[in-house]
């Protein structure tokens, strides 16, 4: 290997848990102007991805070797890390505003919804995320308390079904996949072969699996097989889904921000809204947040 690299990463003898801290914190050491090799066993497109949105204008990437067995990437620092952002205040679904405790300030148990938009449409997303990772632990918990012999609770179950095809994919997979999507694909971002395709394809695999936890659901009492068939699939989902979140969170998010002008943003706020209005209807927000403060674990106020 060449020795004029101010660090050299082989990845294929890390822990997977350490791979990404071990290449960012050796990358963020760099002085600009300076080049550090990675070395691994695969392509690491999936790390550039990241790259682009967690260090964006700060590296160049270039590939010295590509496979079939070694992959050796030379990463070169070209600016350095920007100041931080503030943090935007969090939305809900379509724009609804939430409440939260600043400054120390003691935090409420029940929040009002108001219809605002208060953030970007990607802080939108991640808060109606945060809404929905909170159904997922209420829904996990009765699947764990399933696994260890309790009955179906069919009730629960056909609520966890509702919350997630309304509010997570109607209208939040809904403003992502005809707005968000849509918008990106239209300033050139690949709809084939990145990650817009793969998130898509992760939701149609969302589909099918609520999809069969609701069949299996409906036939709890005379199917013998229903319990198993609702923990395998919605063990799938939730496994499926949290990734899934985090992906879009820590990297297409970000790709979207650095891609989209300020009339773009401007414009997908306002499309969020009609979108909310017009195919969900202006209660739907309201009539979810209630249905999730009986589904998620301990039934605390939703954020």
């Amino acid at each position: 290997m060449p020795e004029n690299y101010a660090a050299t990463v082989d990845a294929r003898v890390l822990p997977v848990p350490q791979k990404h801290p071990t290449i960012f914190r050796a990358f963020d050491e760099l002085a600009v102007g300076n080049t550090m090799l990675l070395v691994n066993d695969h392509d690491p497109k999936p790390l550039y991805y990241t790259f682009a949105a967690e260090r964006t204008g700060q590296f160049e990437w270039r590939y010295l070797e590509a496979g079939p067995e070694v992959w050796q990437v030379a990463i070169r620092r070209v600016a350095a890390a920007p100041g931080a952002q503030a943090p935007v205040e969090g939305m809900g679904c379509g724009g609804h505003h939430e409440h939260h405790a600043h400054h120390g300030h003691q935090h409420h148990e029940h929040h009002e919804h108001e219809h605002s938009h208060a953030g970007s449409p990607t802080q939108i997303l991640k808060d109606e995320h945060t809404l929905i990772l909170q159904a997922l632990d209420g829904l996990e918990r009765k699947l764990i308390a399933m696994e260890a012999g309790a009955a179906p609770d069919r009730a629960y179950l056909e609520k966890s079904v509702k919350f997630i095809r309304t509010f997570a994919d109607a209208c939040h997979h809904g403003k992502e996949e005809d707005l968000l999507f849509k918008t990106m694909v239209n300033r050139g971002f690949p709809l084939q072969g990145g990650p817009i395709a793969v998130m898509l394809s992760e939701h149609e695999a969302g589909r099918t699996y609520i999809r069969d936890m609701a069949d299996a659901a409906a036939a709890v009492g005379t199917d013998p097989a229903a319990a198993q068939k609702i923990i395998r699939n919605g063990r799938a989902y939730i496994q499926m889904l949290r990734p899934h979140i985090d992906k879009e969170n820590m990297i297409l998010y970000a790709m979207a921000d650095n891609m989209l002008s300020a009339e773009d943003q401007k414009h997908l706020g306002e499309e969020f809204e009609r979108f909310e209005n017009e195919k969900m209807g202006a209660d739907v927000h309201n009539s979810m947040m209630a249905l999730l403060e009986e589904l998620k674990p301990g039934g605390h106020s939703c954020m």
